[in-house]
């Protein structure tokens, strides 16, 4: 089954959380289990920021948890947001392609 993490923080620094993101996706390159992920800004306040990452599995998910790089990556994000992010763990239960 699907799974999917909501990510959400409050941050000023966009750019470094970017680069942090792109410094994670090459670092894990090869070994990733994330298949998606979608950075979002909410409109009536920028510094809300929502990752949404989307895994194979719940179980895929824990094995990239696992990956050193993750762990060194969520600590260098903890420092770019104003407080630490909040994490929404879903399995997916509908999945429509709308067109």
């Amino acid at each position: 089954m699907t799974f999917v993490q909501i990510i959400d923080c409050r941050t000023d620094r966009l750019d470094d959380l970017n680069r942090l993101m792109d410094a994670w996706v090459e670092a894990t390159r090869g070994r990733r289990t994330a298949s998606h992920a979608l950075v979002g800004t909410d409109r009536s306040d920028p510094r809300h920021v929502v990752e949404v990452v989307e895994f194979p599995s719940y179980e895929e998910a824990m094995r990239n948890s696992d990956l050193p790089e993750t762990d060194r990556i969520f600590r260098e994000m903890v420092a770019l947001c104003d407080a630490p992010p909040t994490f929404t763990d879903l399995d997916v239960v509908r999945d429509m392609q709308l067109a």
